[in-house]
């Protein structure tokens, strides 16, 4: 007999929140211990060959003990820090003072890791050349990754809690063939678009406007070109058909009275109604509003339903004046 087939979106909808939480705190323990294990032997090896420290069992212990100590107390005083930082400085600079205490203090264990082994300064400079091309080819990638996010710090193109979208060469787009947007005064940006949730030593963590998820190497985020969203306030373009019936000489006083009153409208006297095309049963409006929020679609909707209802009223009007005048006739 053939078991009915699963889909692994329906496993994941049965397990709850919480047990994802654990499932993943599970795997981040079980990788880094096999991370610790494997930097341990290879560190082992390269450091007891070329004698760069006196290496024995109880200094291991020691290191050992004091690396685990301190990536605990790190990770507990970070979150401390990142908390009251935010409460005084707000979530931006509060996410910022957290990562370069996270950087900083990261170097600090280093050295004291290297002082409890007994590193030798001089044994560590004769050690210094082939240790250093040894640990530069193979964390290549993850050093530039650290170098870039303290560049991203300091020169702070984005902070936590912009909406940004950034362009690389590294991640391609494919470009949709048709053109930008008629009733939008963006043009086509193809870039990804999102919150920045996390700039962390190696990745730049944002949500997506589609709303998914991305995690970014740093050193492609400090190679990107990247433009800001963060606007207080930003010019709206909405389009509408409206049919020949209604004259537009009636419909634009009419629309501008009722969106000056718009929750979403900050400056009534800069709305702007024109005639963009007209065929023989319609005619298309352009609305320029001035709005707050540095998002197009809220206050494009509620602009679209007040036009709606203003077009409704005035056609309305029409019929019922057609309705009148042929009672007369």
């Amino acid at each position: 007999m053939q078991l009915p087939s699963v889909s692994s979106h329906e496993i994941m909808t049965k397990v709850s929140p919480n047990e994802r939480r654990y499932s993943r705190l599970i795997g981040y323990a079980i990788g880094f211990v096999i991370l610790l294990i494997v930097v341990g032997v290879l560190l082992y090896f390269a450091l007891y060959k070329y004698n760069i420290l006196p290496i024995s069992s109880n200094v291991l212990v020691e290191d050992a003990v004091a690396a685990v100590l301190g990536l605990v107390i790190i990770f507990f005083l970070g979150k401390e820090i990142e908390l009251v930082s935010s409460r005084l400085f707000g979530p931006k600079r509060g996410n910022m003072i957290f990562v370069v205490f996270r950087f900083v203090a990261y170097i600090v264990l280093g050295l004291v890791l290297l002082a409890i082994a007994g590193a030798s300064p001089t044994a560590l400079l004769a050690g210094g050349t082939f240790a250093g091309l040894v640990l530069g080819l193979a964390a290549q990638t993850v050093l530039s990754n650290i170098i870039a996010g303290v560049m991203i710090i300091l020169a702070r193109p984005y902070e936590v809690g912009d909406r940004i979208t950034f362009f690389t060469w590294q991640y391609g787009l494919i470009v949709p063939a048709y053109p930008p947007k008629f009733y939008s005064h963006e043009t086509l940006m193809p870039g990804y678009s999102g919150l920045v949730q996390d700039i962390g030593l190696a990745y730049t963590k944002m949500q997506l406007d589609d709303g998914p998820s991305i995690k970014v190497p740093n050193s492609v985020m400090v190679q990107a070109a990247v433009v800001s969203h963060e606007l207080k306030q930003r010019w709206v373009r909405s389009k509408y058909d409206i049919p020949n019936i209604i004259d537009p000489n009636e419909a634009i006083p009419a629309l501008t009275e009722a969106l000056k009153k718009n929750q979403w409208v900050v400056n009534p006297d800069a709305i702007k109604i024109l005639v963009n095309a007209m065929t023989s049963t319609i005619y298309v409006i352009s609305i320029d509003a001035l709005c707050k929020g540095n998002m197009e679609e809220e206050p494009r909707s509620s602009i679209l339903i007040d036009v709606s209802q203003v077009v409704n009223k005035l056609i309305e009007k029409h019929e019922m004046e057609q309705a009148a005048n042929q009672a007369k006739g």
